[in-house]
């Protein structure tokens, strides 16, 4: 029994120091998921960084609402890790998780520090899982019980009606499920670890299929063969709307990480009229590693709102632009933490000079589709009459705005058109 609780305490303390350093890379802007590999060496870390990611407003609340001061940043770091434990993990004994946080803040920074986390941690415990959930659900503020911040609580409190933002925020707290896309050509699967998924409305042409078992399906024949791309169905609309045809010169112009390229380059049938940009050398090697299987594409390093190509070059552009990724919560918990209306308003800006900085590479008659993640009416519709207020020249043909759902996340995409 002696060897088991060390070897957990073991575990957990390493889990616990690279959970400590991450939270404070993220806290200083670093995405979660650029910070962890998601391999199995990794499991037991990524679902503890997600778990705290997406609960961080209950956990603070907590552990605000027992301590008897202030909490520095270096311990609140250790204290959620410690109760999401208690509250969400469960796969510590609560006595081990407490040890490990206590042991971990005495060898680091002091004793006192350390005492300080005891009478956290003995608190939170002594209080008891279902006891501290029922407090929240009794006595938080509305953004606590709905695990959103409090600026993007406010924005959709204001936007969408009680039962709608409830759903939203809880489907925000389940894991996205792992969809995959049946590359066009390849044969029909016969894996037990694939389930068919009804495709959305635009995309009823695709091959959908749910993950049972991630595991099982990355170590099977049609995975190593490429005969799948793991692809969100939200992120076909986009693609689709483009409608591109063989023989068409094509641009996508924001490409990392390649899953709406390799759509586009299956509806042309080729790769010879397909160009990729992205702003660095990283992202596009990572558009090249989802072409490789098939061939590569003409793939170009450059800054979209400059991009390196001469007027009318293209008959169809797609610009999937950065954006504040509201519509993909689940696969971005720490989203909800990051947003801000000053985030939000220099992304529109960077938004409009892409769309301003491309809108001369389409030829006449020809079609640009600019898209997002994000589920905010700014980057999206908003953005969209901006850009067509100063191009007379452009015409919106549709746009569609898909929230957030069970089986895809949230996405939008204008289909315009340009005159001549």
């Amino acid at each position: 029994m002696m060897e088991k609780a060390n070897n957990w305490q073991s575990t957990a303390d390493r889990i616990l120091a690279r959970v400590v350093a991450v939270q404070m890379q993220a806290d200083e802007g670093a995405p979660v998921r650029d910070l962890v590999s998601t391999d199995e060496a990794n499991r037991v870390l990524h679902h503890s960084l997600l778990a705290i990611m997406r609960h961080r407003a209950v956990l603070d609340w907590c552990i605000d609402r027992v301590a008897a001061r202030d909490v520095r940043p270096r311990l609140r770091r250790v204290l959620r890790w410690g109760l999401c434990q208690l509250l969400y993990m469960e796969s510590l004994p609560p006595a081990v998780a407490v040890d490990t946080c206590v042991r971990f803040v005495k060898r680091r920074h002091d004793v006192r520090e350390a005492g300080f986390v005891n009478a956290v941690m003995r608190r939170l415990a002594d209080a008891g899982r279902e006891r501290l959930l029922a407090d929240v659900a009794r006595e938080a503020p509305p953004h606590v019980r709905l695990e959103l911040g409090e600026a993007l609580y406010r924005r959709w409190a204001a936007r969408f009606p009680g039962d709608e933002l409830e759903r939203l925020a809880h489907l925000c707290l389940v894991p996205a499920p792992v969809i995959v896309r049946l590359r066009r050509g390849a044969p029909m699967p016969q894996l037990e670890c694939l389930t068919p998924v009804v495709p959305p409305p635009w995309a009823q042409e695709e091959m959908l299929w749910s993950c049972l078992d991630a595991a099982a399906f990355f170590r099977s024949p049609e995975h190593a063969r490429s005969d799948f791309y793991i692809q969100d169905p939200a992120t076909l609309l986009a693609p689709r709307l483009l409608a591109v045809r063989p023989g068409e010169r094509v641009g996508d112009l924001c490409a990392a990480p390649g899953g709406k390229a390799l759509a586009l380059a299956e509806a042309l049938g080729s790769v010879s009229g397909l160009f990729c940009l992205d702003r660095s050398l990283h992202r596009i090697r990572l558009v090249l590693e989802n072409f490789a299987p098939s061939g590569g594409c003409h793939a170009v390093v450059g800054d979209a709102a400059m991009p390196p190509f001469p007027p009318r070059s293209f008959d169809a552009v797609l610009l999937d632009v950065p954006c504040s990724n509201t519509g993909v919560l689940r696969r971005r918990p720490d989203v909800r933490w990051r947003f801000s209306s000053l985030a939000l308003a220099e992304l529109v800006a960077l938004q409009g000079g892409i769309l301003r900085g491309t809108a001369d590479l389409v030829r006449p008659g020809g079609r640009l589709v600019y898209s997002t993640c994000s589920i905010e009416p700014e980057e999206n519709g908003a953005q969209v009459r901006r850009f067509l207020a100063e191009r007379g020249d452009y015409l919106l043909d549709r746009d569609e705005e898909v929230l957030p759902g069970p089986d895809h996340d949230g996405a939008y995409a204008a289909l315009l058109r340009r005159q001549g």
